[in-house]
């Protein structure tokens, strides 16, 4: 089967490697491609996917939700989300699915545990964040609290979440015990400013942030220097990527096989 990856740029993306180490431990014979679209030449996608036969695609940015017009079918949980990241060609029909919250909750899961019983915050508002606090909502009894800087970006939101304006947190941040950062506030490696005074999170707390590279965003080293326990996006990113493997072929990825990859190449750079 063929599968690739569509966005621009993309030549950065490790998505490739990744997914052929997985095709290899399990000896399949399919093949994975980097395809970079432009956004003025996105109109040719049909044209672009047909030309190389393939069976299923991840979309990545600035591509996620432009692709919604060309699906036929889309999830009911991408839907809520408002981007897909994942297309399954089936008959001729284009299937659109979001993996990324479900990647990034297994990760968080598979290596802390449950989460049922925690208090947790993200911060931001965007398509990250909607996925990942819509998938955190069917393992938690907790009320999750999402903070950003404008409440009016809540408006198109559909989930019984506590939403919070940026500023009205701080004052309560000792009280959650998983925070997760979904903003690309504090990633840049020259910007000083952090989305929220890391001083006042509880010392107990794990602190997240979906970036992986770097490896350490500025925001996940001041939290460090606290003393807190930190977790970065390299599960979400390698989670996501065998979730899409099992909806394009009904069979379970080998996790392992590409977080080892995934970190490889990652030192190798």
């Amino acid at each position: 089967m063929n599968f690739g990856v569509i966005g621009h740029p993309i030549g950065h993306s490790l998505s490739p490697i990744m997914h052929a180490s997985n095709f290899e431990a399990l000896e399949r014979d399919d093949q994975y491609i980097a395809l970079d679209i432009p956004p003025q030449n996105f109109n040719h996608i049909k044209d672009i996917i047909s030309e190389k036969e393939l069976d299923g695609f991840n979309i990545t940015i600035p591509h996620k939700e432009s692709i919604i017009p060309y699906l036929d079918e889309v999830s009911t949980s991408a839907q809520h989300i408002g981007a897909v990241n994942t297309v399954v060609i089936q008959d001729g029909k284009w299937i659109g699915y979001n993996t990324d919250g479900i990647g990034f909750v297994n990760g968080l899961i598979n290596k802390y545990g449950s989460i049922k019983d925690k208090k947790i915050l993200v911060l931001g508002a965007g398509g990250a964040s909607k996925g990942i606090v819509s998938e955190m909502m069917k393992f938690t009894d907790s009320k999750i609290t999402v903070a950003n800087r404008s409440l009016n970006r809540f408006d198109n939101w559909q989930l019984a979440i506590d939403a919070k304006d940026l500023n009205a947190i701080k004052p309560i941040l000792n009280q959650f015990d998983i925070i997760i950062n979904t903003t690309p506030v504090g990633m840049n490696e020259t910007e000083s400013e952090l989305i929220i005074p890391v001083e006042h999170i509880n010392k107990n707390a794990l602190v997240c942030d979906i970036i992986y590279i770097p490896e350490k965003t500025p925001f996940l080293q001041a939290c460090e220097q606290e003393g807190l326990s930190i977790y970065n996006g390299l599960d979400m990113f390698v989670y996501q990527g065998a979730e899409s493997f099992k909806i394009w072929t009904k069979q379970e990825a080998n996790i392992n096989t590409m977080r080892n990859k995934v970190q490889e190449e990652l030192k190798r750079r």
